[in-house]
């Protein structure tokens, strides 16, 4: 067994505490496993803002240098985390040698016209908040999960016009560029996911050096319901397939 580390990359609108039970099933395998909030998440008083998206790469490899030992390094990131990630692979600011991607945010449901009205929108009203599109009907098919979600403290229900503009101009710089993307990747995403649409894969699941897994039956945290098995055991089996475990 090689000496492997892992860094565990949450969401939007939630924060690292939501997935211990995944840096604990890392441990478990002999993977060292680390997990940070990224910045507008965790307990602190605004949440839901960013000024720019280089304070997501700051914060990533922040969390990344926590690997420097490991001579195998992990990022395993769920959907916001996901495009925070890529797009910090992307630009070079770190360089893991594994990814593995649970629902990434690449594409989002949010109406067209807002998503072009959002530039201008954080000129004039960047602190404007636009709502979540988490409901308690979209996000786990586990009514405890979801119980336990809108009960979160730390989870918050909106984000600033600023932030969501950042979002998108990162989405549009990783959907432009995932051509690029050489590192070996497992990409596991549900099929019935309305917050973060399966269809945003479409380009990174064409790429040799990625494993696409499609969860069926599955809300959007594939993680956090009854596919979680299953979702495990695809990862398992690749990282067995690295020679990582």
């Amino acid at each position: 067994m090689s000496n492997s580390g892992a860094l565990v990359v949450h969401g939007l609108f939630e924060h690292k505490g939501r997935h211990q039970d995944n840096v604990n099933w890392l441990n478990n395998l002999g993977i060292s496993a680390y997990s940070i909030n990224l910045p507008g998440h965790g307990d602190i008083k605004q949440k839901g803002h960013i000024e720019d998206w280089s304070e997501n790469y700051s914060a990533i490899k922040e969390g990344f240098d926590l690997l420097k030992n490991s001579d195998k390094k992990i990022i395993f990131a769920h959907s916001y985390g996901c495009l925070v990630t890529t797009s910090a692979v992307l630009s070079g600011v770190v360089e893991p040698d594994y990814l593995i991607l649970s629902a990434p945010h690449f594409a989002d449901n949010y109406p067209k016209f807002v998503k072009n009205l959002s530039g201008t929108l954080a000129k004039i009203a960047p602190k404007l908040r636009a709502p979540s599109p988490v409901t308690r009907k979209n996000i786990s098919t586990d009514p405890q999960v979801v119980e336990d979600y809108f009960n979160d403290p730390l989870v918050f229900r909106s984000l600033t016009v600023n932030f969501g503009n950042e979002i998108n101009k990162a989405q549009k710089f990783v959907n432009e560029n995932i051509k690029l993307l050489k590192i070996p990747t497992i990409v596991l995403h549900g099929e019935n996911d309305a917050i973060v649409p399966i269809s945003g894969c479409e380009e990174i699941k064409k790429l040799d050096n990625v494993t696409f897994v499609k969860v069926e039956n599955s809300f959007h945290e594939i993680l956090n319901q009854d596919t979680r098995p299953f979702v495990l055991s695809e990862i398992y089996n690749w990282l067995k397939s690295k020679e990582i475990i």
